[in-house]
């Protein structure tokens, strides 16, 4: 519940033409990110995780990313940074648009994901059905470590990339140039959308490959 307020808070500061009501809402929005490691931590600890606890981590995790980008835009609008006045004449409602569209594509991205778990809950998986194959005592162990290790790899560029987004964000808003942290963002939801509707379309076909056998 405190995430969300801070990703409410954040978003409205970010969005007013006060560049040191912009840095604060910055750095709220770090902490809202940083706080991510809290919630299910203290849930699993004190014994206290619910559906619903885990339906309001769900919506935290969303709000702050779909509504972030618009507010940078809408502040960039209203005061354009050190880049955009460097850069020469750029219209702010440049600004504006890729932010609105930066925030649509992940809202598009994340509600494609949630349709794909909503089939995998409905429907088993094949890898879950199908027999799994015996492995060679000899080469088990070696497996094993190989899949640790490649599971701990891409846990690291996963969690490095989530920590990048906090401090970022901070060191764009401190430095005047919200609009590269936008680009960037807007970049990574267009790959984000890209491949969420790849991996639903492949769902479905398997779904539908399922139904007709």
């Amino acid at each position: 519940m405190l995430r969300l307020v801070l990703a409410l808070l954040s978003a409205v500061l970010v969005a007013t033409k006060c560049r040191s009501l912009v840095l604060f809402g910055s750095s709220l929005y770090a902490l809202c990110v940083l706080l991510d490691y809290v919630d299910g931590n203290l849930a699993r600890l004190y014994g206290t995780a619910s559906e619903f606890g885990e339906l309001l981590e769900e919506l935290a995790d969303q709000v702050g990313p779909a509504l972030f980008p618009l507010a940078i835009g809408v502040g960039l609008y209203f005061k354009p940074d050190r880049l955009m006045r460097l850069v020469g004449p750029v219209a702010p409602v440049w600004a504006l648009l890729v932010g609105a569209l930066t925030s649509i594509a992940y809202s598009l991205g994340a509600t494609a994901v949630l349709y794909i778990r909503v089939i995998q809950a409905e429907s088993p998986s094949r890898e879950n059905t199908a027999p799994r194959l015996p492995v060679p005592g000899g080469h088990s162990n070696r497996s094993r470590v190989l899949r640790r290790a490649l599971h701990l790899g891409r846990l690291c560029i996963t969690e490095g990339m989530y920590l990048a987004i906090v401090f970022g964000i901070v060191l764009a808003a401190a430095l005047d140039f919200l609009s590269i942290y936008l680009v960037a963002r807007g970049i990574r939801n267009l790959r984000f959308l890209f491949l969420a509707i790849r991996l639903l379309v492949a769902r479905l076909s398997e779904v539908r490959a399922g139904a007709c056998h």
